[in-house]
């Protein structure tokens, strides 16, 4: 995606400035922001492409600005943090990151990391020939509106980051097929992605609770012990 604006937020000024000098040299609009107040005000200006946030911010903690600023953009964000256990992975995927790297981490990585999550993020809202025809994909529950990129469960509208659309969206185009996380992760993050495993799984729990439930005995989209997930809806498309 040429002339994609990516912020990154940050306290630590030697950090932006690196980090904005190997964004620039890749041909990215490079932003910043050293606290929470600032990164809201980046957001409404520029309406970034991609988002970078660390967790330890002096206003705000980095996992509150990342919930919030996941109600405002549907673009790819991920962590660049020292805190790298697994727990922390986990819960700043669940408030809505695509991505958690840790400090210290190679440019190389984060750049490829970058590229990555562009790519997938353009891939979403240019649909492959195929299926640029179809247009809602309605099942008994929902109704998936592609061209207006909405989700109508059960008569209520609601709100999908980009990933999560995405994964509905390859759900709804394959009902009542099983799917393995690996090969979820495949289809819908890519052959190039550097997310894995653990990212489906908390992507399809928070998928699950937006429509209703985050339960494994979920009726919409079942997991089907030992082999992974279906679609369990009739899909029509229109």
């Amino acid at each position: 995606m040429n002339n994609s604006n990516i912020l990154i937020v940050d306290d630590e000024q030697e950090i932006r400035e690196i980090v904005g000098i190997y964004i620039e040299k890749e041909g990215y609009n490079f932003f910043e922001a050293k606290n929470a107040s600032e990164a809201f005000e980046q957001v409404e200006k520029i309406n970034p492409h991609l988002i970078i946030l660390d967790v330890y911010l002096p206003d705000l903690d980095g996992i509150e600005l990342c919930r919030r600023i996941r109600n405002m953009t549907n673009a790819p964000i991920f962590f660049l943090s020292c805190k790298d256990s697994e727990i922390d992975k986990v819960t700043g995927l669940s408030v809505g990151a695509d991505d958690y790297i840790g400090k210290p981490f190679s440019m190389h990585e984060l750049i490829a990391r970058i590229k990555a999550h562009l790519r997938r993020h353009q891939y979403l809202f240019h649909p492959i020939p195929i299926e640029k025809d179809i247009q809602i994909l309605r099942s008994t529950s929902i109704n998936l509106n592609i061209e207006k990129y909405e989700c109508n469960f059960q008569n209520n509208l609601i709100w999908l980051t980009s990933k999560e659309f995405q994964l509905l969206h390859f759900f709804m185009r394959h009902p009542q097929q099983v799917f393995s996380a690996e090969h979820l992760l495949e289809k819908v993050w890519g052959y190039d992605s550097v997310a894995d495993i653990k990212t489906v799984i908390v992507h399809v729990g928070k998928l699950r609770k937006k429509l209703g439930t985050d339960s494994k005995e979920s009726t919409i989209i079942m997991t089907i012990r030992g082999a992974g997930y279906k679609f369990n809806e009739e899909v029509q498309q229109i």
